[in-house]
């Protein structure tokens, strides 16, 4: 009879298996190519999707594309995603980083792991490859064969190994965010609570671009289960484009220092 035992994590189906420890580690990506546009929107709309334990730091919106290959944990293989976050501050801990308000990709054992050990918001997307022609860099993400998103870059100035060198060393990424498990069959959470989960990247090449997202809102029939995340993040107004970049790098997702951020 299979028997649970304290020291050791274990993810569903449990009964197969387990791991001593947290079973989080750090997490490698050798090849990863990313686009990140920015831009400044409106502060109280932004603020309907921030949790009260986080503070606002600005009105941004920063929106991350990466095709990640070369994944340790899964055996050299890869997919695809497109992050959208904000910078907080935990009011209780005084960590700041970036809240993440959704991440779709492409494929579930990303999102299993990231949803319930580390309370990355992710959810499933259709992601192709993105597409580069001369100075043009597309890509675009679809649910049941409908695109709701597409990001595009105009290639401009690359970047020097100086700066390349400087924003490796600043680099890391605390990733903020909120793990929920719902009870079941009554009202409320059987866990609430805020994350952190940093990551660490070392830059290869890039550009700076400009760059520009765009919006097709979704029709709850056919994406009822995302209508509402894709329509309430079309609906923040894009103010301003600030830095957007094209860039090559490999990443370190740090499980070793994921840990829920306490509210006392």
């Amino acid at each position: 009879m299979f028997v649970f035992d304290d020291r050791y994590s274990y993810r569903m189906p449990v009964h197969f298996s387990g791991v001593p420890g947290s079973g989080l580690q750090n997490l490698r990506y050798d090849d990863v190519t990313a686009i990140n546009i920015g831009y400044r929107t409106d502060r109280d709309r932004l603020l309907q999707y921030v949790p009260a334990a986080f503070e606002l730091l600005a009105p941004v919106v920063d929106v991350g594309y990466q095709k990640c290959s070369g994944i340790h944990w899964m055996g050299g293989g890869y997919y695809s995603l497109i992050a959208f976050m904000t910078p907080v501050r935990h009011r209780a801990s005084g960590v700041e980083g970036a809240y993440v308000l959704v991440i779709w990709e492409n494929k579930t054992a990303p999102i299993l792991g990231g949803r319930e050990e580390t309370g990355m918001p992710k959810i499933f997307a259709e992601i192709p490859d993105h597409h580069v022609l001369g100075e043009r860099v597309t890509v675009h993400a679809s649910h049941e064969g409908r695109v709701f998103l597409e990001l595009a870059l105009d290639l401009e100035a690359a970047l020097t190994d100086q700066e390349l060198t400087a924003k490796s060393a600043a680099s890391r990424i605390n990733q903020l965010g909120w793990r929920y498990i719902p009870n079941i069959g009554r009202p409320g959470a059987a866990l609430s609570h805020a994350t952190l989960y940093p990551v660490d990247a070392t830059y290869l090449s890039g550009s700076r671009a400009r760059g520009r997202i765009a919006w097709t809102k979704a029709e709850p029939q056919f994406n009822p289960a995302q209508a509402a995340v894709v329509n309430a993040l079309a609906d923040l107004p894009v103010l301003e484009y600030r830095e957007c970049l094209y860039t090559k790098l490999a990443t370190n997702l740090r499980g070793d220092l994921a840990r829920e951020l306490r509210e006392e």
